[in-house]
């Protein structure tokens, strides 16, 4: 909810989106996402602050099941959404107790998958 107020207090202001994001770190990944041609860079890329997690991609992509599991497979979250094209999609992790985390995003038969630590 935080983040929500920050960035609505930054469009209102006219405050480039980009602050909120310079502290983020790319998640490493496991991939297996099809392309329809060498230049497609549809793959979602993963970051992580110290209060979220984000999705962000270069084209819109629909129906993503997003989920976050402990790694003893506790469900921390898990929803069905859309990632805006050129948009950091933020997931709260706020509440989430110290500890190693799977994130897993998923579109029909194409994957992206990676861990983190809080």
């Amino acid at each position: 909810m935080r983040s929500f107020y920050l960035i609505l207090t930054m469009l209102l202001l006219g405050m480039p989106l980009q602050a909120v994001t310079e502290k983020k770190v790319e998640i490493p990944k496991d991939e297996k996402w099809d392309k329809n041609d060498e230049r497609d860079n549809s793959s979602p890329k993963l970051y992580k602050d110290d209060f979220n997690v984000y999705v962000y991609s270069e084209k819109q992509l629909d129906n993503l099941t997003i989920g976050i599991t402990d790694m003893q497979g506790n469900l921390y979250h898990q929803e069905v959404t859309t990632v805006p094209a050129g948009m950091y999609y933020a997931i709260s992790i706020e509440s989430f107790p110290a500890g190693t985390y799977y994130i897993s995003v998923i579109q029909g038969s194409s994957y992206v998958i990676g861990t983190f630590q809080k």
